[in-house]
Parts: structure tokens; sequence; C-alpha cells
């Protein structure tokens, strides 16, 4: 990105005042040229900071340009986040001039408030809406005079939870569903100091002392979209029912895993020859954690990959743990199973594959990587609470909404593996189309350096800036301009020709840092652009910048977001400046359904479980409340808000318990299902919404190997082998016998297969799915009819057009038993015979 590209005013401030173009004609006295008018926006600067006191760290009036070459006169306010979410101005004390002086500012507002011990005058605001709006509508509403007798505001005001809302929806009155109750980030703290303290009591009957307990799931620093649903434990008669239920149609909320890492003293007696030896006794070391649990009333399981899920507090904790000599052994026992493999494939002359170091690099990022960088990332999330994670929210439920969602860090298909290989499917991190899916830590990296929360890196060979601005500590304090700053951003940096360097912890600062960098800016350049991913973000943790963007995007699939960034950042920025409502502003997170070749849309009883996490809310019928239930002559109540996240102590239900709908998830498993049916054909890419879940697109790739599938192939068996069950016979134009794909057909068979799953399959365009070549003539013999024999061939067409019902020969042990007249020919004849 050019370091001297401008910033704009919504990225640039926390809260904007934008003027209509006729809001001077409200005002009895009217400022005529536009130097008046600047000099009567600069006479309500110093009101709105008398107002504001100590919520404001800067004020300025500005000009928003528009395309149309015109611009809005506005003032913009940079926010102090501690202050100014603050429901209650503390004025003076009562009855001093001050005091007096600031009920005749405020006039009614003003109230007088027992505060530690005296009378102050204070004004109170309503904490559920946003008090910066509201005591800048009051200050403006008494600087206006309205002239002919108008109310209608000649100013509008772009706050910084202008799209929380979003994060947080509406439920529509008279209905039968209820928000689940969703843990807040205090209540996961507290249930890891819960896990932490119940673990340290059974040290003393482990053979290891367990030192601590690290979080590292998005939810614990608040930056995941949505907070864990909480599972609340029922009266004995309620779970004994739920208990009978085992059908994933009585699933309401899915339930996933929170990981943490356990973090154990050294010991030199485990198994060091052996690394399946040694996977073994970590296993025995979770087992008896699991055994001293059960006396508590503790439940938890142990899982095939060699990890630990505990019941706390009403969610479910993941807990691994790693010791320094783990890495070795796996490395050598990688090593041998290269030499083997080498060995094995040099004598039966196969041609030689590298084995790739794929669990090597999953169990660094798992065990050493993601640690050390969600530390980081908590800790700026912990400082800014009202904007950072709110940012990342958003951010993430763009990408999910358009078809693209993050790769969730850790998933269930990214764990280490264990004793077994086994891979139960239960994460979506292979789902979807892998060239556009960025990592969530990528995602929370960018969103670090675009709002500033972190310093810029400058050194000699790196002046990378943030959109031009000079300031060192530029952090911003609202969720939607760190938001545009994202979209902006990423379809705007240069990430093919230079690297993006985020600073965490003064990684880069002084002295070594500064060295550090350069190092890594000289390794870019240095390295072979193809070797490198599209992406490549450098952290003091992380000097190559690969460990979070080697799985994606692609330099193609980078493209693709770029695109769609931009277009969202141009429309999200014209409606916020035209003053636009919500739910018009809802059209930057709505996908063009239109561009689907294939829209598979999934039934109600498959995306109930994110029913109420879609971006519009359309509820079932069923969910309705018929009119009898409703009260007679009563009128219709206001949508209900989504309450806060709540903070609970939940007691320990008991070891035999376990939460229904665990990892029970319908919307990926059919997605995993039309993965596994049409994968083989690697015809289509595979975009959904993660937190919709309604639809599943399909899309054709844009490749040679795609185009040469749904063409004309000779007719051998690899070709038949590679087109699976849905090959189809045609004629080539030299009059031989051909394959192709029947596409049509793999989509009919979706339709049955997952019959209780989808609920439409639409085509957009019929003619991208036409078979290649000509129909092979079939040749049916020896056709008996009512009417007469006939010798003569028939072909599929003409089959098909006499008759609505498919061809089938008839065993002629089971033919059929001719009826009326005819059955009674037949018998005369028999009888005469």
């Amino acid at each position: 990105m050019c370091s001297h590209l401008p910033m704009d005013p919504l990225e640039e401030f926390d809260h904007l005042i934008i003027f209509r173009c006729n809001a001077f004609e409200f005002l009895q006295s009217r400022p005529t040229s536009d130097t008046e008018r600047t000099e009567w926006l600069n006479t309500l600067a110093p009101v709105i900071v008398d107002a504001m006191t100590e919520r404001l760290t800067a004020i300025k009036c500005i000009s928003i340009p528009l395309r149309s070459k015109s611009d809005f006169p506005a003032i913009g306010l940079k926010l102090n986040p501690p202050q100014s979410d603050s429901p209650i101005i503390r004025g003076p004390r009562s009855g001093t001039d001050a005091g007096n002086q600031f009920r005749k500012f405020w006039g009614d507002k003003s109230e007088i408030r027992h505060v530690d011990g005296d009378l102050f005058e204070c004004v109170l605001w309503n904490s559920s809406k946003n008090v910066t709006l509201q005591i800048v509508n009051h200050v403006l509403s008494k600087k206006f005079v309205f002239a002919g007798g108008t109310s209608r505001r000649p100013w509008y005001q772009v706050t910084s939870t202008r799209l929380n809302a979003l994060l947080s929806p509406l439920l529509p009155p008279q209905t039968f569903i209820q928000f689940p109750p969703r843990a807040s980030t205090l209540h996961l703290i507290r249930s890891v100091d819960q896990l932490n303290s119940l673990l340290f009591d059974l040290n003393k009957h482990l053979p290891l002392n367990i030192m601590g307990v690290q979080p590292i799931s998005a939810e614990f620093r608040g930056t995941s979209v949505f907070a864990p649903i909480l599972t609340i434990d029922g009266p004995p008669k309620r779970r004994a029912n739920s208990l009978k239920h085992k059908s994933w149609r009585d699933v309401h909320e899915i339930l996933r895993p929170l990981y943490v890492i356990l973090n154990l003293e050294t010991s030199g007696k485990w198994p060091r020859d052996n690394y399946q030896a040694f996977l073994h006794m970590k296993r025995l070391f979770l087992l008896r954690i699991h055994e001293l649990l059960i006396h508590k009333g503790v439940p938890s399981r142990v899982i095939a990959s060699g990890m630990l899920d505990i019941f706390v507090n009403g969610i479910v904790i993941r807990t691994s743990f790693c010791q320094p000599l783990e890495q070795t052994l796996l490395s050598r026992s990688l090593a041998v199973n290269h030499q083997k493999f080498t060995k094995a494939t040099s004598e039966s002359n196969q041609p030689f594959f590298p084995v790739a170091s794929d669990d090597l690099h999953e169990w660094l990022l798992f065990n050493d990587r993601l640690p050390a960088v969600t530390s980081q990332l908590v800790g700026i999330s912990r400082s800014y609470l009202n904007s950072f994670p709110e940012a990342c929210r958003l951010a993430k439920r763009w990408l999910s909404a358009h078809g693209f969602p993050v790769i969730q860090c850790p998933d269930p298909c990214t764990e280490p593996g264990g004793l077994t290989s086994h891979s139960f499917d239960q994460g979506d991190a292979d789902l979807g189309v892998a060239e556009c899916r960025l990592s969530e830590i990528a995602v929370e990296l960018i969103i670090v350096h675009v709002g500033s929360f972190t310093p810029p890196v400058r050194t000699s060979s790196y002046t990378a800036g943030l959109f031009g601005t000079n300031s060192e500590n530029f952090a911003s304090s609202s969720p939607l301009a760190t938001f545009l700053r994202f979209l902006r951003f990423l379809y705007s940096f240069d990430w093919a020709r230079q690297p993006l360097l985020i600073d965490l912890n003064e990684g880069f600062s002084e002295g070594e840092g500064r060295e550090k960098a350069d190092i890594a800016v000289t390794t870019f350049k240095v390295t072979p652009r193809e070797d490198l991913p599209a992406m490549v973000l450098v952290t003091p943790l992380d000097l190559s910048g690969t460990d979070w963007t080697s799985r994606g995007p692609t330099v193609s699939g980078l493209k693709r977001l770029q695109t769609l960034a931009k277009h969202s950042y141009d429309l999200l920025r014209a409606m916020l400046v035209a003053g636009a409502r919500l739910s018009d502003l809802k059209a930057v997170f709505r996908p063009d359904l239109s561009k689907m070749d294939v829209l598979i849309t999934l039934k109600p009883a498959v995306y109930k479980t994110r029913l109420l996490e879609a971006v519009d809310i359309d509820l079932p019928s069923w969910t309705h409340k018929r009119s009898s239930d409703r009260s007679n002559g009563a009128q219709p109540s206001a949508s209900i808000k989504e309450p806060s996240p709540v903070t609970l102590e939940l007691p320990n239900p008991g070891a035999r318990f376990w939460p229904k709908g665990y990892l029970c998830d319908p919307v990926t498993w059919s997605l995993r299902q039309i993965h596994l049916k049409l994968g083989r054909l690697d015809l289509f890419e595979y975009l959904w919404d993660r937190h919709s879940g309604r639809w599943i697109g399909l899309r054709f790739k844009d490749s040679a190997e795609c185009s040469q599938l749904r063409g004309l192939t000779s007719f051998t068996e690899a070709n038949l082998q590679r087109l699976s069950a849905f090959a189809c016979h045609r004629e080539l134009p030299s009059g031989e016998l051909g394959l192709t794909v029947n596409v049509k057909a793999a989509l009919e068979g979706l339709r049955l297969w997952l019959a209780n799953f989808i609920d439409s399959v639409r085509i957009r365009d019929h003619s991208l799915f036409e078979l290649p070549g000509k129909e092979i003539q079939t040749f049916i013999s020896n056709v008996v009819s009512l009417g007469g024999n006939s010798e003569e061939p028939v072909s599929a067409d003409e089959s098909d057009a006499s008759s609505d019902e498919p061809i089938a020969k008839v065993p002629e042990k089971r033919k059929a038993k001719p009826t009326g007249k005819v059955w009674k020919r037949t018998k005369k004849a028999k009888i005469s015979a």
C-alpha cells in the first residue's frame, strides 16, 4: 500500500456527525457562503467538547468527499474508550456556582444524585443506546432553531457500533423460538480458572504436576463471531427424557469444544526411543485424569486424537499437553517412515514421491506457534476491549457471509494425530474453497495492523505504513472504522511485492527487533515468490510469515477476495455517508447467489441450529404462534433483542452427564456428504455460510482439468474410473464411443441421497450442463406389444417420446399379467389346446 495514501474520514474518526446539504436552511440566521458555513460549524466544536468532557480526545471539522465532486460538511470525533460508554455524566456539587452553570448548560436533563456521600449534578443516559449519539443529538437540538415547524433533524451520525446489531440479532415477536444462553468472556475466564483449580487438586494423585492452563480458542479472547452456547443441566426427569432422543432432529444448538493447553512439569521418565510408546503413556496420563474427575462428579471423555474433553461450567473444554521430547520423537518417527517408504518404492520400481512433513507442521502449529500468538492476541483484546474483538467478529462474519468462512484455529480437522490416524471429520477446515479461505489468526493479525493496535513497523528497508498516517499510535476505538480499514487494506495492499510486518509485544522495536525485521524483509525478497503463500504475515514469532497463510488463500483466491472487498467497501461507505438504515447496510453481508452455477438450499430442520445467526432472520412457519395463542386485542409487540452473554456459576452435573448435541452439526455433515459424492469429479468449488447454513453454492472450477472432465474423452478404463458412477456414453465426432460426465444426474442423485437434508437443487444456466457429443442409438429387439409383434429398431429418443415410463426388460418368470379381454382370450386358447 502506498504510504502517502490519505485516510478516509470514516476510517479516521470513531464518530461522525454529517450534515445534510439543506442543513443550514433550518437556521434562523442562515450562512450564505462556504466560509460562513465553516465558521458556523467551528462554533459547534466547543459546545460538543463541553458536553463530551473526558469522553473526547480529538475533534475536527471536515468535509466528506463524494463521487459527484461535492462534499458533506461533518464533524469528526475521536473517542476515549474507557469513558465514552459510561451512561452518566457526573458534574460539580449541587448548589455551587459550577453546579448552577452545569444545570444551565444541560437544562432539564440535569438531575441531583447522591454520590460518595454528597449531592452532585448528574446527567443520565439510556445505557441500551449509544451514549455519544444521545449527547450529540441533545446538544445540536438546542443549537439548531428549527424554522417552518419541522422536526426532522438536518444531521445524522455514524456511530462506532453501527454494525454491531449484526452480531446480536433481533428476534421477531410472536414466536416459540428463544435465544439460547451464551457465555460471556468473563464466564469463560472463570471457567478456565475453575478448571485450573480443579486440576491443581489432582496433582497429589498424578505422576506429574499440572502447572497451569492456557486457553487458545478465539472464544476466550472474544473474537469469535458468536459467543459459545451454555448447556445448563435440567432436573432429573428432564435429563432422563433428553437421553431418550438420539436423532439429529432433536438437536437445537451446536456445541463445540474450546481448546486449552496444559502446562506440565518436565520429566526424564518418558519413553525416549519409541514415539508410539510415548503416545501410549500420554494417553494413560489423560485416562488417569479422567478417573480422578469421575469421583468429583465432573464429566469427561478421552478422544481418539489423544486429548481429554472436560465439561466445566456449562461448556466443553478440550485439553491437551505436550513435552519437549515429543517433537524429537515425532521428527525421528517421520524420518524412519520416510526411509522405509523410499526403500519400498525403489525396490518396487515405483515413481518416488517425497513424504511431506505435514504431521510435524501441524504439531508445531498446535503446540508451539498457536499458544505463542494467542497469548499476544489476548493481551491486545483486553487492552482494546470495545474495538478489537468487535472488528474481528465483523471481518469474520463478512467472509463467512460470502461463502468463505475462516479456518478456525484450532479446528478438529487440524488436530495433531494421536495413536489412531483415523479422522472423524468433525471440523470444516478441509471443506469449501481452500483458495479463498483465511485462517482466523491471519484475520486477527491484519486487524491488529489496520487498527493500529500495535505501532506500525518502519525500518530502512520497509516503509509499508498505514494509509499514510504518520502517527505512531493511531489506534481505532471504532469497530466500524476498523472494519472499513480492513476492507480497504485487503484490496489495496501490494501482497505480491512486499510482506506485512506486524509488531507484537514490541518485538520489532529498537535494536535487535529492527534487525529481525530487516532480515525478514530480505528473506522475502531473495525467496522465489512462487515458493511463498499469496499473503505473507511476518511477526516476531514467525519471521517467515507463512504459519497462518500456508493453507490459503492462493494468488487467484486472493484476487477474488480483493475484488469482493473493494465492492463491499465502496457500497458500505456510500450507504454510511447517505445515512442508510441497518436493513440497507446488511446488503454488504448478503452474498450474490445469482452467480452460483448450482444453488442447494437446505431444509429448516437442518439449519435450525443456526436459525438466529443469519444476517436476515426468516423463521419457518412452524415457529410462529397461532392467533389463538395471542392475547385478544393486544398490540403487536416489538422485536426482541438478544440478551447479553451471561456469567454463571453452574454446579457439576455428575460424571454420567454429557451435553446433547455435542459436535452434531447437520449443516457441516451435509456439506461433507456433498463433497464425498461429487469430490471425485473435481468439478466444483463449494461455498457456504457457516453462520446461516441455509445454502450451499457450487461453482465450476476455472481450470483446464475441469474443462476436460466436462468435455468428451475416449472410452478407456482410466477415464471410466475417473468419472466414477456418473460416466455417460456419448458418440465422438469420429463415430467412436466416448465418455463424459453427466452432472445433472449427479445433482439429481444428491437430492435423492440427502432427501432429509436438501430442500431444493437449482441450476442457474441449463446450457452449462448440456452433454457434449451425440447420443448413442440403443437398439432393442424382440419388443412385444399388445398391438402385434414388431422387430424394428427403436432408439432411446423414440422410446422416450412414445411413453413416459422407462423401458425395462421384464424377466420371463415374472411376466406381467394380461388384463381385460386379452386375459380372457388367452384363457380360452389354453382350454382349446
